[in-house]
């Protein structure tokens, strides 16, 4: 029996909450979707209410499901740690934004599979990547140009 056959692969997302993380995120959700994943978005209260309201409240229910999180939950909150345990077997990936690096531990205590995506562009990538070679050949930072 296939995987396919068994059940749909079901990968959860965690973008860093700020627009320009959350979007390209959801696009690679919606790939993924059309392809037969069963997607759960996880977002802050804030910017889920913010999707709501620019889509509207029926836009998306039948889409994705959308978990929200609180933005002020206390860092040792252990009465919930397995209030979810349950569902958590029903997930078969994460993916998360690459500045979301506490998701890596998240994963490997979940023993998910995790995919890293970094949502700017090529070039920021390149920079990154490079940025020690720039700095010690001196063509960073410009010089002569102040900000």
């Amino acid at each position: 029996m296939s995987f396919s056959a068994e059940r749909k692969p079901h990968a959860v997302f965690s973008p860093f909450p700020i627009q320009g993380h959350i979007n390209p995120l959801f696009k690679l959700a919606k790939l993924l979707h059309l392809r037969g994943f069963h997607i759960t978005f996880v977002h802050t209260e804030h910017n889920h209410k913010l999707l709501l309201k620019s889509r509207g409240l029926n836009a998306l229910e039948d889409f994705f499901c959308f978990e929200s999180i609180l933005d002020g939950v206390p860092p040792n909150n252990d009465d919930n740690l397995d209030a979810t345990h349950h569902v958590v077997s029903l997930f078969t990936c994460l993916v998360s934004d690459c500045a979301m690096t506490f998701t890596i531990e998240a994963a490997e205590e979940l023993s998910l599979p995790i995919l890293l995506f970094h949502p700017a562009s090529a070039s920021t990538l390149l920079y990154g990547l490079h940025f020690r070679t720039l700095l010690d050949k001196g063509l960073i930072p410009l010089k002569g140009i102040h900000f």
